[in-house]
C-alpha cells in the first residue's frame, strides 16, 4: 500500500516538473500580425493572429525588438542572431503582437525616454538625500 502512494506521488511530481519545463523552455520569437477576416468566426483569442511573413513585418522590427523585450522585463536569449523567448510568452500572441507594434511606434520610444529622464532625476535626488543624511 505504501509503495502505491510513493508511485502516485512520483508520477504527480514528474507531471508537474514536465509541465514546468514545457512552459519555461526557450522557443524562437516569431513576429505576429493580425489576421483579416471577412466575417466574425473567432472562437479563441489566438485565432486573431498569425505568424508574419517577412514582407509583413514592420521596417524597424529587427532593429528595435531586443530593446522592447528588454524594457518589458521578459527573459530572452540571442542565439546566432535570432531571439528566443519563453514558451509561455510566445503562447500569448496578443502580447507578442503588442511588442511587434511597439517596435515601430515613435510615441513608445518618446515615453520611455521621458520615463528614464524622470527616473534619473528621482534617483539623483534620492542619492543626494542619502549622502546628506550620512554627512550629518
Amino acid at each position: 500500500m505504501k509503495n502505491k502512494y510513493i508511485i502516485i506521488l512520483g508520477i504527480i511530481l514528474f507531471l508537474i516538473s514536465a509541465f514546468y519545463y514545457w512552459e519555461n523552455r526557450f522557443v524562437k520569437l516569431y513576429p505576429v500580425v493580425t489576421k483579416e477576416y471577412t466575417r466574425q468566426i473567432i472562437t479563441f483569442e489566438t485565432d486573431l493572429y498569425k505568424i508574419a511573413e517577412p514582407n509583413e513585418v514592420p521596417k524597424d522590427y529587427y532593429k528595435n525588438i531586443k530593446y522592447v523585450i528588454d524594457r518589458s522585463g521578459q527573459d530572452y536569449m540571442v542565439k546566432k542572431g535570432e531571439i528566443y523567448v519563453r514558451y509561455k510568452l510566445m503562447k500569448d500572441l496578443n502580447l507578442i503582437w503588442n511588442y511587434i507594434t511597439r517596435t515601430s511606434d515613435p510615441r513608445y520610444f518618446e515615453e520611455i525616454r521621458e520615463m528614464d529622464s524622470i527616473n534619473r532625476i528621482y534617483k539623483k535626488q534620492y542619492e543626494d538625500s542619502q549622502g546628506k543624511q550620512q554627512n550629518l
